[in-house]
């Protein structure tokens, strides 16, 4: 969680000209709805599951989805042995027919958006590899795929649409218990193509981050105040790196910083005042940052520049999120598929 939101502080420092390349893929995802591939069927073998997550990834994004890991909207899927037969060569080989199932719907409460079918064949020295090589004669620019995730993305546009104000409402919900990384996470999870929905989601985006902003403040303050009580310098300076530049808190840690250098002899004085130059570095860079990022907006007129900073601190939390996910991933959500779904 530290690391998570220590992410957000650290890419809002970057100047935007800087992260330009880097920013590129993740402003694209927010016009997009977001799909989670998952697969629940036991009757796929285990070794087929890696392959059918990537199809039905490259499936998602060639239609316009941003393919992520959590989704409450879900793109998944079934199979179906057609055929199972020997074939009179030699060496013998294994010959199959599946029926492939595609799904596109509201994983969470189990709802169908759109389906089709694939007819995939394979051969393979072994029943593994038949079925392997089957599926990897699906083919992801096909075009009943298109129809598939279109219908799916009209389905979810509208949910977002008339349940706006329940995506909302949950997320608020998640940052009153602390749950800053979910309600976040649900938040820019609401594509810009639902205009006013996003809005909404965008606005209070920046009330989690402020609240957050806060509290990881009071926590690295606290921290290095306890620090310093036991006259740990390295232990003080670790903290007080931690504090954002614009949290609350920030005149507060910086006051300390000045009172125990004022209380230390030449020498700590020295030490103390090398660490604090990360400090230093890092809080010129957020300035810098902030002060390009309102000559931009300014350039562009006055609705670009209340909507920039926003938009800006969207961007790093969707990135953040990604970071964190990579690194401590989530549990899946609790989907409700099997037995709804599936035959």
């Amino acid at each position: 969680m530290k690391r998570f939101f220590l992410g957000i502080a650290c890419l809002l420092s970057i100047a935007p000209l800087q992260a330009q390349e880097a920013e590129a893929q993740h402003i694209s995802d927010k016009d997009r709805v977001a799909l989670t591939p998952v697969i629940e069927d036991s009757n796929i073998p285990a070794n087929a599951h890696k392959q059918l997550i990537n199809k039905m990834t490259q499936i998602a994004a060639k239609n316009g989805c941003a393919a992520t890991s959590n989704s409450r909207f879900v793109i998944t899927c079934s199979a179906d042995v057609l055929t199972q037969d020997i074939t009179p060569t030699a060496p013998p080989m294994h010959a199959y027919t599946l029926a492939i199932h595609f799904y596109v719907g509201d994983g969470v409460e189990g709802r169908l958006f759109s389906s089709t079918t694939i007819e995939a064949k394979g051969v393979g020295q072994t029943p593994d590899k038949a079925y392997l090589n089957a599926l990897k004669n699906v083919k992801v620019n096909d075009p009943a795929f298109k129809a598939l995730v279109d219908k799916g993305k009209t389905e979810i546009i509208n949910y977002y649409n008339t349940q706006c104000d329940l995506v909302i409402a949950e997320a608020k919900a998640k940052a009153a218990r602390q749950e800053y990384t979910a309600a976040l996470e649900q938040l820019t999870g609401v594509p810009q193509v639902c205009e006013e929905c996003y809005r909404k989601a965008l606005d209070q985006s920046v009330v989690v981050y402020h609240a957050w902003r806060d509290q990881v403040c009071n926590m690295a303050l606290n921290k290095a105040q306890i620090a310093w009580s036991k006259r740990d310098i390295d232990a003080t300076a670790k903290a007080l790196e931690d504090v954002p530049v614009d949290g609350a808190c920030y005149d507060e840690a910086k006051a300390l910083r000045q009172a125990i250098s004022a209380k230390l002899d030449a020498n700590e004085r020295k030490e103390w005042e090398l660490q604090m130059e990360e400090f230093d570095n890092r809080m010129r860079m957020q300035q810098e940052s902030v002060a390009i990022q309102r000559q931009q907006a300014t350039a562009t007129g006055a609705a670009t520049a209340v909507s920039a900073p926003k938009e800006q601190i969207r961007s790093s939390a969707v990135k953040a999120i990604k970071a964190e996910q990579e690194a401590h991933p989530a549990p899946q959500p609790t989907y409700q598929i099997k037995g709804k779904w599936f035959k």
